[in-house]
């Protein structure tokens, strides 16, 4: 599949702190990135200098095959095309639905604008909304809002800046999957900001993985869970049990343990907690602490743990 956008050595420091070094990865037409990392490891500023709204000090960025910034160049944010959704949306309050989604396209005659608009808010469900203003709007409205206005310009490619940030966590699923279902009808190339790796595994074809200003792994999120390449990835996608063998260090996922009457290690039944679909365990071996899960019960009897070696992942 053809690449939309290519990084190569992108470097950035403020105030002589290396904020992101050698970055370095393409992008293919169509997929749903996801940028994630803890607070400092350098997605905004990855995603700002991506828009144009930061200069790399050293590198240079590609996209489809058209420079922005290398050694001699350096394009514009407004001459990018590049759609950006902000954290707080950035929707003007003074302007009604239709004012907002046109107003980065007003030099086209009036009929042309009303066609646009039209298209883009039946394809998010808000048709008979132009006239509306933002704060009549919900949350989640508002942010379907900042979605189609930065498609109004047909970008080539729309970066979203922790989009579900100022979300209610009762809506942010439905919203989640309303706003992947847009991108993926429109066939547009997205990069996501988030800190939260659920939300990228729910969302994602693949996943940066940003620590410290370094790509730690650009994967799928089946990949990156499954088969993560140092113990801080792997706690961030989910609960991680670390056990030696032979000298060598594995990343046990939950289900990839088993408790019956006969298996490797003697284990006690710390605690058992019901969850509804599965029992959450938390069981003891030698000196290991372990966290699996379970489908019934498990009684006293059932207390040797096998560990399902071939699905575990080698750190």
């Amino acid at each position: 599949m053809k690449n939309i956008l290519t990084l190569s050595n992108i470097s950035k420091s403020f105030d002589n702190n290396k904020v992101l070094e050698e970055i370095s990865l393409d992008i293919e037409k169509g997929k749903i990135i996801s940028l994630l990392g803890k607070s400092g490891s350098g997605k905004s500023t990855l995603l700002n200098i991506i828009a144009g709204f930061e200069q790399s000090d050293s590198g240079s960025l590609y996209l489809n095959n058209k420079a922005l910034f290398d050694n001699k160049v350096f394009v514009e944010p407004n001459h990018r095309d590049i759609g950006f959704v902000f954290q707080n949306y950035a929707l003007f309050p003074h302007m009604n639905i239709f004012e907002n989604i046109t107003f980065g396209i007003d030099k086209l005659p009036k009929n042309e604008k009303q066609e646009i608009a039209n298209n883009l808010l039946k394809m998010v469900h808000l048709e008979g909304y132009e006239y509306n203003y933002p704060h009549e709007l919900s949350g989640g409205q508002q942010q379907r809002v900042a979605l189609i206005r930065a498609m109004a310009l047909k970008p080539d490619l729309i970066l979203l800046d922790e989009p579900f940030s100022g979300i209610d966590s009762m809506l942010k699923h439905k919203i989640q999957k309303e706003l992947l279902a847009i991108l993926k009808e429109s066939h547009k190339t997205a990069i996501i900001v988030t800190h939260d790796a659920n939300e990228a595994m729910a969302m994602s074809d693949k996943i940066i993985y940003l620590e410290d200003g370094k790509i730690m792994q650009y994967d799928t999120p089946a990949n990156i869970y499954n088969n993560p390449k140092t113990k801080r990835i792997a706690k961030s996608f989910g609960i991680a049990n670390f056990i030696t063998k032979n000298g060598q260090e594995y990343c046990i996922r939950p289900n990839n343990c088993v408790l019956s009457n006969k298996g490797e290690y003697k284990a006690v039944i710390l605690n058992q907690t019901f969850q509804g679909d599965k029992y959450i365990l938390e069981i003891q071996f030698d000196k290991n602490i372990f966290t699996m899960y379970s489908k019934e019960y498990i009684s006293e009897e059932n207390n040797f743990l096998s560990i399902e070696w071939e699905k575990s992942n080698k750190i």
